[in-house]
């Protein structure tokens, strides 16, 4: 009997186009993304793609929501939300998921002038911001918009400096913004 090639579980294959998405979009840009980068990237026939998902936005969307649920699940939104983490950790976190950040980078910009892709971003939003109101509880500060929005951004703007300079070290900025937040923790007990 003749052998048969084994074949992906489709939801295997589903994570590999998404592993895929990001990695093209990562490194060539969203202009770049296409049925066959994403099969090149995957190893796989542009059948297989176009099998899958049924336009580039449909890929784009579940590339997304696999990036939150691979962030939800290896600590990533955490590590966005990096406020306990040390430089060098930040660092290592951030070369780990180098490719992942850089897919949402791209995905904002994007979003700034496709209105079909601002719900996707907007959960990606929702979900650190939500990251980051649980370590601002967490130490007992008052987790409320103002100051969430405020540690976020901060720890935003940190994460993209490292896509243009991943030897750039948020050490010293990290430590300022973790005395700022004890001293809020402090102060609401007051």
């Amino acid at each position: 009997m003749a052998s048969r090639k084994t074949q992906r579980a489709p939801e295997e294959m589903k994570r590999a186009l998404q592993r895929a998405t990001v990695e093209v979009v990562a490194r060539e840009g969203i202009r770049a993304l296409t049925y066959r980068a994403v099969a090149r990237a995957a190893g796989v026939t542009t059948g297989a793609v176009q099998h899958h998902f049924s336009s580039i936005d449909d890929l784009l969307r579940a590339s997304l929501d696999w990036v939150l649920e691979e962030s939800a699940e290896n600590g990533l939104l955490g590590a966005r939300a990096g406020i306990f983490a040390a430089g060098p950790d930040v660092r290592k976190r951030f070369a780990e998921s180098a490719d992942i950040q850089i897919f949402q980078y791209r995905l904002v910009v994007e979003s700034a002038g496709r209105e079909e892709l601002r719900p996707g971003v907007q959960r990606l939003y929702e979900s650190y911001f939500g990251a980051v109101a649980k370590d601002l509880a967490s130490i007992g500060a008052q987790p409320g918009p103002g100051l969430t929005s405020l540690v976020y951004y901060a720890l935003d703007g940190m994460f993209l400096h490292q896509v243009a300079d991943p030897e750039a070290d948020p050490g010293a900025a990290l430590d300022a913004l973790r005395e700022l937040l004890k001293a809020e923790a402090v102060g609401g007990d007051t």
